[in-house]
């Protein structure tokens, strides 16, 4: 029922902002999903929201069913689906994701049609901050659903980054903190090839409300990579 309710009030939304872009004549931004990280909620992205808003980029704030990736790839997807059935926004959204959630959102774009493979992708750029592309040591401890996912050992991350871990055709960003203090920088890596952006002096929960990153954002989302284009 959350689901249906959640993407029940996304598709609302596309569908009043839809209706004044068709008015208008002007072709309006994609929206934009903010997807937090383990245990985390929506309030988390709440400055951000403010902050894309003031520069006339929709977004919805997504609350993750739980701690189970595939699920909440699963749950993503449909939120997804919403967005792009209801239309006024196009046929595809940007992905902002904040450590946990990154993965949740990298599983959608790559097992369940979020980034196609040779067509036009639904996930059009897919930014995460301080995500733990290849695991975190210490998740090793948790259960398998309840954070265990991002052990670096786990089949979760295996399938995940497997061969290509930026498939397909949407453009791929990940920032991330040498201060991070939790996500050391060689985790957050994405290595088929992806828009690398290293921070300093930013910790992990602040990579949510840091004005210099915040900027990042907006220029990958506008198509820009703001730091270094890593093909391999």
């Amino acid at each position: 029922m959350r689901r249906h309710l959640l993407s029940a009030i996304a598709v609302g939304f596309l569908l009043a902002v839809g209706s004044v872009a068709s008015v208008s004549g002007v072709t309006p931004p994609r929206t934009v999903l903010l997807v937090h990280g383990y245990q985390g909620s929506t309030s988390s992205f709440d400055q951000m929201k403010a902050s894309l808003q003031a520069q006339g980029i929709p977004s919805i704030e997504v609350a993750l069913p739980g701690q189970d990736n595939v699920a909440n790839a699963a749950f993503i997807g449909a939120i997804v689906q919403g967005i792009v059935t209801a239309g006024g926004r196009g046929t595809s959204v940007d992905i902002v994701a904040h450590s946990m959630g990154g993965l949740s959102s990298r599983w959608y774009a790559k097992f369940l049609g979020g980034s196609a493979v040779g067509g036009s992708p639904l996930v059009a750029h897919y930014i995460s901050l301080g995500t733990p592309q290849y695991g975190l040591w210490a998740a090793c401890f948790l259960r398998s659903t309840n954070g265990g996912q991002m052990c670096p050992s786990s089949s979760f991350l295996k399938q995940l980054n497997a061969g290509d871990d930026t498939t397909g055709s949407a453009g791929y960003t990940t920032i991330y903190s040498t201060s991070d203090g939790l996500v050391p920088t060689s985790s957050s890596r994405l290595d088929g090839g992806a828009c690398h952006v290293q921070d300093s002096g930013i910790a992990h929960a602040d990579l949510l409300t840091n004005a210099t990153v915040f900027a990042q954002i907006v220029s990958a989302i506008r198509g820009t990579c703001p730091g270094v284009l890593k093909t391999t």
